[in-house]
């Protein structure tokens, strides 16, 4: 297939390209590489803004995936205006000249986070949303907009990821899990801000898997997926790092803090397992360990801002 990908050089997006490209499609990323560019060179790489894409540049694309915009919370609270440009119009823009230019399938990058602060409820994709912050505003905002444009020949699918975690070349520590890796290799100790707080996660590669079955889906299938490998509280989740980390001869201690956040949402994957074949391979201790085969921690630079988007981010924006 003929795959355009932007956002195609950040977290997710270069194990993405990769590895579609090494399946044999022909990949095309559009990115700002603000963080770097890990992808293979048999990926075609674009450094531009996809708001300055034209329909004709899209012509011939068998799928179009937008993996674009402001990643979290923190850079979307930092630049809410610019939040609601990357976030909501420009996937709006980029699914309108998609349509225009035939493009048949448009996957776009949705989030969880749209799902607020529920009372331990497992939504799923017929669950009202009501998000309250500029990040998943948008996201729903970018959402509405995209299935909006459905019809016989535009089969727009959105992936509703829950908070992923894992390996990739081009490496965040400001997720999760990955967060709590880090800790714990740093400092000797995982802290938990709130421990009964409900996160649904997904591991790297899952993420990958389930945006190769959007993009490879019939065409009849079309809608919106919660995407994740099962639900946790911040308090399992540090028990299964700590554990996951013994096994590799390093001992954690967790400290238990009781801080209010803005999510706490559980995320049911039963639709994207039915309709999507989604099938998640990967518990947080498998993401671990992933982590942990990729690095030295004795060596690794946790502290280079590349691996902390808020920080790059205010690099770029002048501010930092």
């Amino acid at each position: 297939m003929k795959i355009f990908i932007a956002g195609g050089a950040g977290y997710v997006g270069t194990r993405l390209a990769n590895y579609l490209a090494d399946q044999g499609n022909k990949v095309t990323v559009l990115d700002r590489f603000w963080f770097g560019d890990y992808l293979s060179p048999a990926v075609t790489s674009i450094k531009g803004n996809l708001m300055d894409l034209k329909k004709e540049d899209l012509d011939g694309f068998d799928a179009v995936v937008f993996l674009a915009g402001l990643s979290n919370d923190p850079m979307a609270n930092f630049d809410p205006s610019g939040n609601f440009i990357e976030n909501g119009a420009a996937p709006a823009f980029l699914a309108f000249i998609s349509k225009e230019a035939g493009v048949p399938r448009y996957v776009y990058a949705s989030s969880c986070s749209i799902y607020g602060f529920t009372d331990n409820l497992e939504m799923d994709e017929t669950c009202e949303s009501s998000p309250q912050y500029p990040y998943g505003i948008s996201k729903l905002q970018g959402e509405t907009a995209v299935m909006v444009l459905e019809d016989d020949s535009f089969r727009p699918i959105c992936l509703r990821k829950g908070t992923v975690g894992g390996w990739s070349p081009r490496m965040r520590f400001d997720l999760v899990v990955n967060t709590m890796t880090k800790f714990a290799l740093t400092q000797g100790k995982l802290v938990v801000h709130n421990p009964n707080l409900w996160r649904p996660l997904l591991d790297i590669r899952d993420a990958v898997s389930a945006y190769e079955l959007a993009i490879y889906a019939d065409p009849k299938i079309t809608g919106i997926f919660n995407i994740s490998y099962d639900n946790y509280t911040i308090g399992t989740l540090a028990n299964e790092i700590r554990n996951e980390l013994q096994d590799h001869g390093i001992l954690v201690e967790i400290e238990t803090q009781n801080r209010s956040d803005v999510r706490n949402y559980k995320a049911s994957n039963f639709k994207a397992k039915t309709y999507l074949n989604f099938s998640p391979k990967h518990d947080p201790r498998s993401t671990v360990r992933e982590i942990m085969a990729n690095i030295d921690p004795d060596s690794f630079d946790f502290n280079n801002k590349r691996y902390y988007n808020i920080e790059t981010f205010k690099e770029f924006r002048g501010n930092g």
